[in-house]
């Protein structure tokens, strides 16, 4: 029965050691983490957004307890308008962020760019005529 016993506590043992040499594979790897020092720490903190100024074209958000006013920047997003309650937020690329005061936040995706469709020979023939 001690046997037993002894070779399970080992076996326990052993497999607290392969879960901790095991690697998050969703983690990024530590050259790029370098470039992005707060990734992780913003990662894990949802904006908040906990008060809106709306003064017609001008206006005010205070997300996560930082004032940012309506064409300055946070974390990689423009706030572009403030009204209804709300604080709409643009990057770069298009992707929208619409914070509101309450459970109302989402995020819309970046469109991609339209395609402009290349005339044929047959529409550029029909338009001549």
């Amino acid at each position: 029965m001690r046997v037993l016993v002894k070779a399970m506590w080992m076996l326990m043992l052993m497999q607290g050691v392969a879960f901790a040499e095991m690697v998050d594979p969703t983690k990024p790897p530590p050259s790029v983490m370098e470039y992005l020092p707060n990734a992780e720490m913003q990662a894990e903190k949802p904006w908040e957004l906990t008060a809106l100024q709306h003064n017609g074209k001008s206006g005010f958000a205070v997300v996560n307890g930082q004032m940012v006013q309506v064409g300055e920047s946070y974390s990689g997003f423009t706030l572009a308008s403030v009204k209804n309650q709300q604080a709409v937020f643009v990057s770069k690329t298009g992707e929208k962020k619409v914070i509101g005061l309450g459970l109302t936040s989402y995020i819309v995706p970046a469109q991609p760019p339209a395609k402009i469709k290349a005339k044929t020979a047959k529409q550029t023939k029909k338009a001549k005529k």
